[in-house]
């Protein structure tokens, strides 16, 4: 079998990541009375590659041992008896560190996003997970729970690997019969590519022209009365949506005049994230030179200890500007070191230097479900229209002339 025409337009190992940020996100946590589940996201990561994984080759999952080929060589055990079948997994399909668990926990994670409510109700998902889940429900690999690779089913000697195989089998058949595929998964997948390699030029350019940075993350609120994106009309949620839109507009806007607040032009990247109980919310990330904020910050401590006043957070300054300006004092804000979402060992907060790339990686990382997002998963009310940004910075196609010159002095 020849590669599948269908072009991989995701990372798959940055979509792995990103997966686990994007399902917190989704479900308000903050709610003790919500009882939403949630919807899984980390397993579409993990059905995404096993997706990747089939049409890359022509090979099974696993390589049977046993049955006709033991009965005609006469294999048998200790005791007289024919040996019956076995299976392992096979390493031309896979490598034994990532199969082991991909595809032995593949008919559990597809029953998980088959039954989930949430998801059957709320959200959209890309063709290939879509197509994916359709050839399951139909077919016999459903009924093997739990999947024990050895275990026979049915009356026709076939143990459960065989049944897995065959699974594989008939979606790389569909997948290929399927021919405005590779249409819809460009269209699904339409600038998430580029936006992620957007973002890491954006980070590196940032730490080129200043060295060390200063990191502050922010989830800001329109509203503190938003559309229940599960139980208020579509009209409320586009209504929410918009409202939030123009919000970001005009803080951005003014961010550019405001530099007692914002100095030197900072960078930033922001997405509007749905939670399905919390409404729409917008994150940003600001990116300040770290001298530049750090000058700021002893004239503004001078200032306030003169005024027998206390220093408010920077943080807590830009969220109060967002609810003053671009809200209209309707919104809130929540400083993502403060947020038990943004605050794991995955997420980078304040001060970093341009030489600790241990640092500027896990940003990256970070970051990357701003991007991801929407080519993981979807509503089925999403709005059309703009659901990432950065500050523009010169072309990547600009910067590259600019190395190659600097190389040719």
């Amino acid at each position: 079998m020849n590669k599948s025409k269908v072009s991989r337009t995701t990372d798959l190992q940055r979509l792995y990541r990103h997966a686990s940020h994007v399902d917190d996100f989704l479900i308000n946590r903050d709610d003790p009375e919500s009882n939403l589940s949630s919807p899984e996201i980390r397993l579409l990561a993990k059905l995404d590659r096993f997706v990747w994984l089939s049409l890359e080759t022509e090979f099974s999952p696993f390589s049977i041992q046993g049955g006709a080929e033991r009965i005609m060589t006469g294999q048998q055990n200790e005791h007289g008896h024919l040996l019956p079948k076995t299976a392992s997994l096979n390493q031309l399909f896979v490598s034994r560190e990532l199969g082991r668990d991909l595809v032995s926990s593949l008919p559990r994670a597809l029953e998980a996003i088959a039954t989930d409510k949430t998801a059957a109700n709320q959200l959209r998902y890309a063709p290939h997970i879509q197509l994916l889940l359709e050839v399951f429900l139909g077919h016999p690999l459903r009924s093997c729970k739990p999947f024990k690779k050895d275990w026979p089913i049915g009356q026709m000697g076939e143990i459960m690997a065989e049944v897995h195989n065959d699974f594989v089998a008939q979606f790389r058949k569909a997948m290929l019969a399927r021919r405005l595929l590779r249409r819809e998964l460009h269209n699904w997948n339409w600038g998430s590519q580029e936006n992620l390699d957007n973002l890491n030029f954006c980070l590196d350019d940032l730490f080129d022209r200043h060295g060390n940075l200063t990191i502050l993350h922010l989830r800001l609120f329109h509203d503190k009365n938003r559309a229940n994106l599960i139980s208020a009309s579509v009209e409320d949620q586009y209504r929410d949506f918009h409202a939030l839109r123009a919000c970001r507009t005009k803080f951005l806007d003014r961010m550019r005049r405001k530099r007692a607040l914002f100095p030197d032009k900072p960078g930033y990247i922001w997405s509007i994230i749905p939670s399905l109980e919390g409404g729409y919310e917008l994150h940003l990330t600001l990116l300040f030179d770290t001298a530049t904020l750090r000058k700021l910050h002893v004239a503004k401590h001078t200032e306030a200890t003169q005024a027998g006043a206390v220093l408010e957070d920077h943080a807590d300054q830009v969220g109060k500007y967002w609810v003053s300006v671009a809200t209209g004092g309707r919104g809130s804000y929540l400083p993502g070191d403060r947020d038990i979402r943004q605050n794991g060992r995955d997420w980078v907060h304040g001060e970093v230097s341009a030489d600790d790339t241990l640092q500027r990686e896990k940003l990256k990382n970070a970051l990357g479900y701003l991007v991801t997002r929407r080519a993981l998963v979807r509503l089925k009310n999403e709005p059309e229209g703009e659901y990432f940004g950065m500050r523009e910075r010169k072309s990547r196609a600009a910067h590259q002339l600019v190395k190659e010159g600097e190389k040719g002095k």
